[in-house]
């Protein structure tokens, strides 16, 4: 498992953000398909953080917080962290994914690249979905936590109906 911005930074790399469209909200929902189908054959999937249930979609709140300079501007830069040492901010290295791991990533990339940011948050808020029964929950009662559990989004990548446990 990854830090998220590793995976954004390899993608920030990799393909160019303006033919791309990269922006936040749309490297979000890259990143949650990339981690959903990653899901269905690895325990614990490719992103170490968790996604919350948020109006436009799952994000990765440190994610969000890394571009949100970029507005909704493609992301010309890359996720940076605080050299406490240093004093600098560094570009977060994405040189520690495995081989493999890039060959999925790259490979989920390319299978929703071609769709548009409109159509990626349509199908990240499918009804039944990870997202719609977390956000639906959270709307009715905000005490609740926005974050989409892993078991949520494997099920739902491996085909599995959604469920809710009630104690």
């Amino acid at each position: 498992m990854y830090e998220a911005r590793k995976i954004c930074n390899f993608i920030l790399t990799h393909y160019d953000a303006e033919k791309h469209d990269l922006t936040n909200l749309r490297l979000n929902k890259l990143l949650y398909f990339i981690h959903g189908w990653a899901l269905t054959s690895r325990p614990d999937g490719l992103v170490r953080n968790h996604f919350e249930a948020w109006k436009l979609g799952p994000v990765i709140k440190s994610v969000y917080n890394a571009f949100q300079g970029f507005g909704e501007k493609p992301i010309r830069g890359l996720a940076e962290y605080l050299d406490y040492a240093s004093g600098e901010r560094k570009p977060v290295s994405f040189r520690a994914i495995a081989k493999g791991d890039a060959e999925l990533i790259t490979a989920i990339f390319q299978k929703y690249a071609g769709f548009s940011t409109s159509e990626l948050v349509a199908l990240s808020h499918e009804i039944g979905g990870p997202w719609h029964l977390i956000y639906t929950a959270w709307a009715n009662d905000n005490r609740l936590s926005p974050r989409i559990p892993n078991e949520l989004i494997r099920g739902h990548f491996a085909g599995e109906k959604p469920y809710i446990r009630y104690h």
